[in-house]
């Protein structure tokens, strides 16, 4: 299950693909968010980002240490990712979210 507080920032924020009342579902990325960071530190760098809404259609250049480290471990891999898998769709919320993060500065 979802925390709401990592939900709200990293899913509703960051991810085209969230829909409300699916808290059960979430990627890679939000899982490493959640596990690193805490509600108020992970609120704080967000706000450091672009706006999610413009960010979230956004497909980024392919990173394979982005990749490595979000997608291999990411739940949705088993269903396929259509990001991960020929960049036709933008990636999820959290690989959205840690990759502004790694280059905000």
């Amino acid at each position: 299950m979802k925390d709401p507080d990592y939900t709200g920032i990293v899913c509703r924020g960051f991810c085209i693909f969230y829909k409300e009342g699916k808290e059960e579902l979430h990627c890679g990325g939000y899982e490493i968010l959640r596990r690193s960071l805490t509600p108020a530190e992970l609120e704080g760098l967000s706000s450091l980002c672009p706006c999610g809404d413009t960010l979230k259609f956004q497909i980024p250049p392919e990173e394979e240490e982005m990749r490595r480290l979000v997608c291999e471990t990411c739940a949705f891999v088993i269903d396929g990712c259509d990001y991960r898998e020929d960049r036709s769709a933008p990636p999820c919320g959290g690989y959205h979210l840690l990759r502004a993060i790694r280059y905000s500065r």
